[in-house]
């Protein structure tokens, strides 16, 4: 009986979990990528916070540095996978990885290349007002979805490390609970003994 009694106590006294990791994420809006890094339970990486870009095969593209927001950015220049290190502290790094097909076809193109297309092109193919131009009608496009899916890309982020943490917690009481069940059947047993 005390031993029941003592671990009734005991979990009574465990703190609450106040663990957290790193979170964040990479999107592309055109050739721009942006970038937000923090941790599960809210907190935004520091202001200052440099961030080291790199292609596939760990050369260096250029680096960033986060604002108050946790955000950052990066101007791509060529197709191809931009990977983002970041170093938050305390032990704590964000690897973040942008594939090149989320990055537009035009980027890296060769000028010399781009240049004979359009000289060769009919003179009635081309677009006389470049606001009707289809890849400038895209960007826009594409700008616009990005900016209304990036806040729900920080809520989705959110939630799959809450209910991580909830899943944990949930473990153990299930477990403290078939403990304390366990010990009030061997008590019961000893005592009609």
């Amino acid at each position: 009986m005390k031993a029941l009694i003592a671990v009734m106590l005991l979990a009574c006294f465990i703190a609450p979990v106040h663990a957290h990791k790193v979170v964040g994420g990479v999107y592309a809006i055109g050739s721009l990528i942006e970038g937000e890094a923090g941790f599960s339970n809210g907190d935004m990486a520091h202001e200052g916070t440099v961030v080291t870009v790199t292609d596939a095969q760990n050369q260096p593209l250029g680096t960033s540095v986060i604002d108050t927001q946790g955000m950052f950015q990066f101007q791509a220049t060529q197709q191809q996978d931009h990977h983002f290190h970041i170093e938050l502290g305390a032990g704590h790094v964000l690897n973040l990885t942008l594939p090149a097909n989320e990055l537009p076809d035009s980027l890296g193109r060769d000028k010399a290349a781009a240049s004979s297309e359009d000289l060769s092109a009919p003179a009635t193919a081309k677009n006389q007002y470049p606001e009707q131009d289809p890849q400038v009608l895209a960007d826009l496009v594409e700008r616009a979805v990005a900016k209304q899916v990036t806040p729900l890309r920080k809520e989705i982020a959110a939630l799959q490390a809450q209910r991580g943490l909830s899943d944990i917690l949930g473990g153990l009481g299930y477990i403290l609970g078939l403990v304390g069940l366990g010990m009030y059947f061997r008590y019961r047993k000893s005592t009609n003994a």
